[in-house]
């Protein structure tokens, strides 16, 4: 009974070991699909303030007009986001 006690005792121990930590980064990449008259079909961004992928698709939504109101002048202003996805590594970069 002793040694069946002992192994439950370690295996009580062991799964909080076992839940996995997010992924964490610098910062995330955010690759926004955009939608215009010209051939410009995505823009990506950099945020230092979220660190996992998780905590960026849970709160990027709110972020998303600012960014579209300070898009770079080679975007056109009448863009509009169809959508993004978010990455720990630049999405742009070849691997």
């Amino acid at each position: 009974m002793r040694q069946i006690t002992g192994c439950i005792f370690i295996m009580v121990l062991a799964l909080p070991g076992c839940k996995q930590k997010p992924e964490e980064a610098p910062g995330v990449f955010v690759e926004i699909a955009l939608k215009n008259e010209t051939d410009i079909d995505k823009y990506v961004v950099f945020n230092p303030n979220l660190k996992t992928i998780d905590e960026c698709e849970a709160t990027f939504a709110q972020s998303l007009p600012a960014v579209m109101a300070h898009l770079p002048e080679a975007i056109p202003k009448n863009s509009t986001a169809t959508g993004w996805k978010c990455y720990l590594k630049d999405p742009t970069k070849k691997k």
